[in-house]
Order: structure tokens, then sequence, then C-alpha cells
């Protein structure tokens, strides 16, 4: 029954030091307004979770120009270089018509 103790207290740590690892590190969610190259006007969350309202209907093109122009930002808080996977370098990113 001694042996059980000793277990248990490594899962416990093993649990909390994983928990700890999914929190989003600073910087790295936030909102952004984006407007599109053919004038559409988007509010994208990066992130979080996604923002109030419709989800944006896009073209691949624009979802692409979308989520490139909403992690603009996040590319420049992470530095030429980050771990992979991370909120860095695989964010989630959803966009809503903000117009």
């Amino acid at each position: 029954m001694k042996i059980v103790l000793p277990g248990a207290a490594i899962v416990g740590a093993a649990v909390l030091w994983s928990t700890c690892g999914l929190a989003a590190p600073p910087g790295s969610a936030y909102q952004m307004p984006v407007q599109l190259s053919g004038g559409k006007n988007l509010l994208c969350s990066v992130n979080e979770a996604p923002p109030a309202g419709e989800p944006a209907v896009l073209t691949r093109r624009e979802q692409v120009q979308a989520d490139v122009l909403a992690t603009q930002r996040l590319r420049l808080v992470s530095g030429p270089t980050s771990p992979y996977p991370s909120a860095y370098t695989a964010p989630t990113i959803a966009c809503v018509s903000a117009g």
C-alpha cells in the first residue's frame, strides 16, 4: 500500500504539469479586425473563443488571406522559432463578418 501513494503523487504531478502546458502563452490570444483585399471587413479571434456573430462565409483564398492577416501579430510575438505544436505555431482562428 505504501507503493501506491508515491505512484499517485507522480500521476498527480504529471496531470498538473500537462494541464499547465495547455494554457496559452502570453500574447498568443487576441481579437483583431481584418480587412481583406476585396473590401470585406472581419473580426478574427486567434486562440480564443469565436467572436459573437455569424461566421464569415469566405472563399478558400479569402480564408487564407484572413488567416495570414490575423496571425501577423502572433508571428511578431513568437519570434523566428517556437516549439511545434504550440499556440504560436498552430493557432486556432475564427472570423465573423464585421460589417
